[in-house]
């Protein structure tokens, strides 16, 4: 358990760094020191002060860093992993876990009934805890189809496109 003074907090923007530097140091800050979590906000230029004619950052910028920070927190991803760009910066126009699995999962989707929790955190829409009863489910029953998936809480809109059910991609089964 760390208190609020062990909780680093990074200002996105105001210093010229890329998300690739601030998740560096993200990863290093959970694997090696341990931190449970780490903060980041948005740079906002300040009047009457060194960085007032800075730009302010989209907004964005800060919602894609905190998941990207999730995936390499809870969800086995490596920085190596996350889909930067040539500057280093993340998409801000998808979050970075549906852009890795488009990258790598639209041509090899996954099956369900053998992926293991790794593999199984991979897919957008499939947290920790549905994987968790993904894998708890098909251990009683083969899982089929969608009506299966939405019964232990997976959300199937956002995982369609990636998983196979039962050796069939869901758009054929619906």
């Amino acid at each position: 358990q760390h208190g609020p003074s062990s909780c680093p907090q990074f200002v996105a923007g105001g210093g010229g760094e890329t998300d690739l530097e601030l998740l560096h140091t993200s990863e290093y800050l959970h694997c090696k020191l341990r931190l449970a979590r780490v903060y980041f906000s948005g740079f906002k230029p300040v009047p009457d002060t060194p960085f007032e004619n800075q730009p302010a950052v989209n907004p964005w910028r800060q919602n894609r860093l905190y998941q990207a920070d999730f995936l390499l927190r809870d969800y086995g991803f490596t920085i190596e992993d996350l889909p930067f760009n040539p500057s280093g910066s993340l998409p801000l126009e998808v979050d970075p876990k549906l852009a890795w699995a488009q990258a790598n999962l639209s041509s090899a989707p996954v099956e369900i009934n053998r992926a293991d929790l790794h593999q199984l955190l991979r897919i957008p829409g499939i947290g920790p805890r549905s994987a968790k009863a993904i894998i708890a489910a098909r251990r009683k029953n083969t899982l089929r189809n969608i009506d299966d998936l939405k019964a232990i809480g997976v959300r199937p809109a956002r995982a369609a496109a990636f998983i196979l059910l039962d050796g069939s991609r869901i758009p054929q089964q619906i």
